[in-house]
């Protein structure tokens, strides 16, 4: 007996002349990816091109053409535990599953300041990051008015915000979007993990070369620039290195690199926060993955923003 033929996605038998699965829709003739355009094959989970992902992780099911997210697995409301992408709903913010694991965070290289090192073994739990920094049109949806000194467009990062403008954003977003989990600044050792894509030994967010993954002061034009230009390090992650400098959760510590977050500062009550990633206006060497710095928690400027952190489990926890 001839074995029938079978949906590469959910197992459904289908007829040879059939052009997609009626079970998971999934086109059963070669197509192009929405992404790129490049020609893929039906059994693709993922385009070889530009890495888009064609097919949920969790059910293999097809993914609809203008979708980050898997409609059966995920419904309207929350992320799913195992799923790549979230898309929160008010501002459209994108964010990336970081699974966790254990690394070594500081000066791999040994070009950096003391503050930077010695390194330590740190140990990420999963969390989800936002693709890019906080852009000037997501700001205004929860805030209203647009704080930046450089007003050039919607997607250029939103900067001038102080650490506390920062935590009034995240409370208003927490009660305009529906759905478990809870928005936050990442720590600095989640930052880290994350622009390392994953913890690997990257100088930048994405490799050894600058121009390829980082506006800094040699290309930005003195100014800063749309998120999601350069190429994304290798969790799809956009801006780490360069363009603005990004809050963090945590009180910043002069002397050493950090473990866990710190609730507050040693320095005579001053509390300063930690900044990471480099902005438009420096060099290629405070663009490094393992710089770190810190700022009074009311200090703001032109090249100061901040992407959020997601973990769906924490709200009401």
């Amino acid at each position: 007996m001839t074995e029938p033929l079978r949906c590469p996605g959910c197992g459904e038998p289908v007829a040879p002349e059939w052009t997609f699965c009626p079970a998971c829709e999934r086109p059963l003739a070669e197509s192009r990816c929405p992404g790129c355009g490049r020609d893929i094959k039906p059994h693709w989970k993922r385009c070889p091109g530009c890495g888009r992902r064609l097919a949920c992780a969790a059910c293999g099911r097809l993914l609809p053409p203008a979708a980050s997210e898997c409609p059966h697995c995920r419904p309207a409301g929350g992320p799913g535990e195992t799923g790549d992408r979230y898309v929160e709903p008010v501002t459209g913010m994108e964010f990336v599953f970081v699974k966790g694991g254990a690394y070594a965070m500081g000066d791999l290289f040994e070009v950096g300041w003391d503050n930077e090192t010695p390194l330590r073994e740190v140990v990420i739990e999963d969390f989800y990051l936002a693709k890019t920094p906080v852009t000037q049109g997501q700001w205004v949806k929860v805030m209203a008015e647009n704080p930046s000194h450089f007003r050039l467009g919607e997607e250029y990062p939103v900067e001038q915000v102080s650490w506390a403008d920062v935590q009034e954003f995240i409370r208003r977003l927490r009660e305009r979007s529906p759905g478990p989990g809870e928005f936050r600044l990442p720590t600095e050792a989640e930052w880290e993990y994350a622009a390392r894509s994953g913890g690997k030994r990257e100088l930048y967010a994405g490799g050894d070369e600058i121009d390829r993954v980082a506006w800094y002061a040699e290309n930005s034009g003195g100014t800063t620039q749309p998120v999601g230009r350069k190429a994304p390090n290798g969790l799809g992650l956009h801006d780490m290195s360069g363009n603005v400098w990004e809050w963090c959760a945590d009180v910043y510590v002069p002397g050493a690199v950090a473990v866990a977050p710190q609730a507050r500062s040693p320095r005579r009550g001053v509390t300063e926060r930690v900044i990471r990633g480099g902005s438009w206006s420096l060099d290629d060497w405070s663009a490094r993955c393992s710089r770190r710095f810190g700022f009074p928690e009311d200090y703001y400027g032109a090249g100061l923003g901040f992407r959020l952190a997601f973990s769906p489990s924490r709200r009401g926890s």
